[in-house]
């Protein structure tokens, strides 16, 4: 999950120089994340609950680029 988190931040990057208006809603995605992962601590992310609440919001960012293959 680590991985997978470090990865959003990543492209969140890339978003938000790009063009942080049009990508808000996935950026948003990933801060979600990061906040999850600091709530449940980085830490303890293998915790299968704690794991679910970071990567959900990760894979809302996944399926926003399945719907605007655009971005």
């Amino acid at each position: 999950m680590t991985r997978k988190l470090a990865a959003g931040v990543k492209v969140c990057k890339a978003m938000e120089a790009k063009d942080r208006q049009m990508y808000a809603e996935p950026i948003g995605d990933v801060t979600e994340a990061e906040r999850q992962a600091d709530h449940y601590g980085r830490d303890n992310l293998g915790a299968k609950g704690n794991s679910l609440a970071v990567s959900l919001p990760l894979q809302r960012m996944v399926a926003w680029f399945r719907e605007h293959s655009e971005g």
